[in-house]
């Protein structure tokens, strides 16, 4: 399959301003993928801590933490978003247009982490997503990638 679809050309992220429709409600379908992630997680997580016979519950930050890391590093790098994403109706884009492929998927996890860990960071992350013409949070950036409406 193409790393690209009808109605994305390739080498380029399609325009916020002649482009819209692969902007709109973004920011709002990127939270409810979040939580819907974050509920998948969980449950992952919750498998985990019954199949190590309660083990699993006496780290459950580090079982949350490996969890997410590998659901979200295999899911972005295979169809370029998690389910979570999938469900909103979103995906990832590299900065050419193309989608995510391992390196991409593991290094956005990272500053995804990053972001998440520090409460301004995130406050940034949020406005610039709310705000600007792509919706890119802070994690978004060194990478030039960005969020969009799935194409067709």
């Amino acid at each position: 399959m193409s790393d690209y679809t009808a109605g994305l050309a390739p080498g380029v992220l399609p325009d916020p301003v002649t482009d819209r429709q692969f902007y709109d409600g973004v920011p709002a379908r990127r939270l409810l993928a979040f939580l819907i992630d974050v509920v998948l997680v969980w449950g992952i997580a919750l498998i985990v801590g019954i199949l190590t016979l309660g083990i699993g519950f006496f780290i459950l930050g580090f079982v949350i933490a490996v969890v997410d890391f590998i659901y979200r590093v295999a899911t972005i790098s295979n169809r370029s978003a998690t389910p979570g994403m999938r469900f909103a109706g979103i995906e990832l884009r590299q900065r050419d247009g193309a989608r995510f492929d391992l390196f991409h998927a593991i290094g956005h996890t990272l500053l995804f982490y990053v972001a998440i860990s520090f409460i301004v960071v995130q406050l940034v992350s949020v406005a610039l997503m709310a705000g600007s013409a792509m919706g890119r949070g802070l994690h978004d950036l060194p990478f030039g990638s960005t969020m969009i409406n799935s194409p067709a």
